[in-house]
């Protein structure tokens, strides 16, 4: 066991203020979910963040290149990227937020 004043201490106090600091940011998912019920809640897959961080990436060179007058580089043989809203929500998986509302 550690002496007293070796630090110990502290490194304990920090450690229980982000264990209580985790398990508040819990509660309040857990009440969001539970508010939102089982069809208002989606998990976003791997795929789609990835193809949400690649649309992203897209838009950003290819606004650089438009920014730098280097269009033709941007590739003519694919369609401009789009930026898509974060998360994408398939059908079935609306917000009440979703309808202007």
């Amino acid at each position: 066991m550690g002496e007293p004043g070796n630090g110990r201490g502290a490194e304990a106090e920090s450690v229980a203020e982000v264990v209580e600091t985790v398990g508040e940011l819990l509660g309040v998912l857990a009440e969001k979910v539970r508010t939102a019920g089982p069809d208002g809640v989606r998990v976003l897959t791997e795929e789609e963040l990835q193809r949400h961080q690649l649309n992203w990436f897209r838009a950003g060179w290819e606004e650089h290149a438009r920014a730098s007058g280097q269009e033709d580089q941007v590739g003519p043989d694919r369609p401009p990227a789009r930026l898509l809203p974060f998360p994408e929500r398939p059908r079935g998986h609306e917000h009440p937020s979703d309808d202007g509302g």
